[in-house]
């Protein structure tokens, strides 16, 4: 098969497991002798005029990832909108697929994916692993958000008019047939299918990664003995990732005289704003000595630092669709304390695979990590069970094997 995937990023220039899982599935399908092109944004490149294979980096994404500028909205939205029919239309006859796999839609005007449609009729296949179907996009949750200040209101309020009837216009004229599409879980399938944006033949395929690496980086460090626990959090520096849960229940911690033997490590990058007051937080609680801030390391370095963790924390409190950093670490036999949101209940079984506490709980997550410090037999126990659940059901070889036949379904 010929396939064009069409993803808001793409590695090195990706924002979390959802990018790096299309450049993964890519690499894969392309080993079994399939011929991939991506199409993607040009977001945080630098060398426009760079070429790499397989890859064509010139997708306007709809807004600034960090901040939103209003003026673009009425100054660029028009041209760059009409810039990405012109890229998608070049790639279709450069390239001439057989199918379009529409991959991350988050932050990419759904025209896109309406155009292909249009295009490629009957041809176009969707991997699901967001809520941006029924999820306001970007320029609808900012526009709908009432100003703070009265004289802000009274000023924006023309503009603000003007752009939701342009939003609430396209939606209707721009309708997605949806023809062709897998979830990466039960729990989004259903939401989807509930609020009535997906038809009932939708899908569910798994997430899965590599669990190569992550098992070697377990048999080369066993778990820790003693009270001592390294905690790691792997993922998005973002308010909805809860981090702050995982720095306030440290503080708890520490309020018991219970931290002096624990170490959190923050790997990941995200909002400025956001790390900033985390940063504020870790201060004002005094665990300085307790939380580091790794920032974005290489991937290839992932596996380790989890083959030195002895427990990962997973805080999210929004609906996760299904998390790959989870998958992860019980790949590499770390203990995981974390909220059973989305998809995740799907994964995570409470004193089965792992603990379990709510979203936001901080006093319940330092519970766990107390249960977890001065247990040794649990956190084997946990690490074994994680392990194999991965194994067994969240491989990428899987994950492959299922879109590769409905790929070559949807083309028939």
């Amino acid at each position: 098969m010929r396939i064009l995937f069409i993803s808001n990023r793409y590695p090195p220039h990706n924002l979390g497991g959802m990018e790096i899982r299309c450049q993964e599935t890519v690499q894969h399908l392309q080993r079994r002798g399939h011929v991939c092109h991506v199409l993607t944004s040009r977001d945080e490149v630098v060398d426009r005029h760079s070429s790499e294979n397989g890859v064509t980096r010139t997708l306007y994404l709809a807004a600034n990832t960090n901040y939103y500028r209003p003026l673009d909205f009425f100054l660029k939205r028009p041209w760059q909108e009409t810039a990405n029919q012109c890229a998608l239309h070049e790639a279709l006859q450069t390239f001439q697929p057989d199918v379009i796999f529409v991959w991350g839609m988050w932050n990419l005007s759904s025209r896109i994916a309406y155009r292909a449609e249009q295009w490629l009729p009957g041809r176009v296949a969707y991997s699901v692993a967001s809520y941006w179907l029924v999820d306001p996009n970007v320029h609808e949750a900012y526009w709908k958000q009432p100003a703070r200040r009265l004289w802000a209101r009274a000023l924006l309020f023309p503009a603000q008019w003007y752009a939701l009837r342009v939003l609430a216009q396209e939606r209707r004229v721009y309708p997605l047939a949806l023809e062709h599409v897998t979830c990466v879980s039960e729990y989004v399938r259903r939401k989807l299918c509930a609020a009535g944006v997906l038809p009932d033949g939708a899908r569910v395929i798994y997430n899965g990664i590599d669990p190569g690496p992550f098992v070697k980086a377990h048999q080369a460090r066993a778990l820790c003995q003693g009270d001592a626990l390294h905690l790691i959090y792997v993922g998005g520096i973002l308010p909805h990732k809860g981090v702050h849960t995982a720095i306030e229940a440290l503080g708890l911690l520490r309020q018991r005289g219970a931290s002096n033997d624990l170490r959190l490590a923050l790997v990941g990058g995200g909002h400025p704003d956001y790390e900033a007051r985390l940063r504020k937080h870790v201060a004002a609680l005094d665990l300085h000595d307790c939380v580091t801030f790794y920032g974005r390391v290489p991937r290839e370095q992932i596996a380790s630092l989890l083959g030195d963790s002895d427990a990962f924390l997973f805080t999210s409190t929004w609906e996760e669709p299904i998390a790959r950093t989870v998958m992860e670490a019980m790949a590499a036999g770390v203990p995981v304390i974390g909220t059973a949101v989305g998809g995740q209940k799907e994964m995570l079984h409470d004193g089965i695979n792992a603990l379990v506490f709510a979203p936001d709980d901080a006093a319940q997550l330092a519970d766990c990590i107390v249960r977890l410090q001065h247990d040794p037999a649990l956190r084997l126990r946990l690490a074994d069970a994680g392990q194999r659940t991965v194994l067994e059901c969240f491989t990428l070889e899987r994950m492959v094997d299922q879109m590769e036949a409905w790929l070559q379904e949807t083309v028939a």
